[in-house]
This record gives structure tokens, sequence and C-alpha cells, in this order.
């Protein structure tokens, strides 16, 4: 039986080669793809990420120390005379002492985030210099590879 090539069978075999590709991307982005058939990818995209995040929490942090220390300056500015706020301005010297409450606890979490940030970095790096492949099937249970 001969099929026709029409416009139809064209676009169903077309849709069909792209779900096919995007099948077949999506399985190299997972663990276990990538780490049995494009390794180098895995490792590459563990670390990539583990630096942006450490990179973007140590950002976070600067930002966060920075604010800290801006309002600190406006709070000695406040109580020196230097500054005097608008008539009806929500900054008052209540405020500024509570930001600097807030600030604290935001900023220890901050920290808390980085730290968290360069285990998982290290931990990448760890599994790349193992060379850890993630296998197809599942380890019986309480056995470990």
């Amino acid at each position: 039986m001969k099929l026709p090539v029409s416009r139809e069978n064209v676009v169903r075999l077309l849709l069909i080669l792209a779900l096919g590709g995007t099948i077949w991307k999506g399985f190299l982005k997972t663990p276990e793809g990538a780490g049995l058939l494009d390794p180098r990818s895995l490792y590459n995209g563990l670390v990539n990420d583990g630096e942006n995040t450490a990179i973007m929490k140590e950002r976070h942090r600067d930002v966060l120390e920075a604010t800290d220390k801006a309002v600190k300056v406006r709070l000695e500015e406040l109580r020196a005379g230097i500054y005097k706020p608008a008539p009806g301005s929500l900054i008052s010297e209540e405020s500024l002492v509570r930001a600097i409450r807030k600030h604290v606890a935001t900023r220890a979490r901050a920290v808390d985030d980085e730290l968290r940030a360069t285990e998982k970095l290290a931990r990448a790096k760890a599994l790349e210099a193992a060379g850890w492949r993630m296998g197809l099937g599942c380890a019986p249970a309480g056995e470990r590879p």
C-alpha cells in the first residue's frame, strides 16, 4: 500500500520527527541520559549551575550589606539632625531601627544561602572528580551501589 505524498502526511512526519527530537533532547537533560551518553555536558551543567548560584547568592548578600550600611548612615544623620524627613514621610527613627533589625535576620539568611550555594558547587565538583554516573535502573531497596 502506497501512501500518497500529501501536505498532511508531510506535516505528520515533521511533527513526529520534532517530537522524537524533543524526547531525545529531554532525555539528554536527565542525569540518567546525560550521565551515560554525554557526561561532559552533565558535569558542565552541574558545575555551571553551582557557580552561578554561588555568584548570585554572594551578590545578594553584598546588596543587603550595602543597603544595611545606607540605612545606618541615614539613621545617624537623622539622630545628628543632618537629615530631616519631609512632613508626612514614612521615614522616621523608629522605621529605620525596624529596618536595621530586619536586615540582621535577612543578612543571616543570606550568609546561610551563600554557604549552601558553595556546598552545592563543591558537591558538583566532587561528582565530576569521581566520574559519577547515574544508571538507568534502580538499585534494590536497602543496597548501596
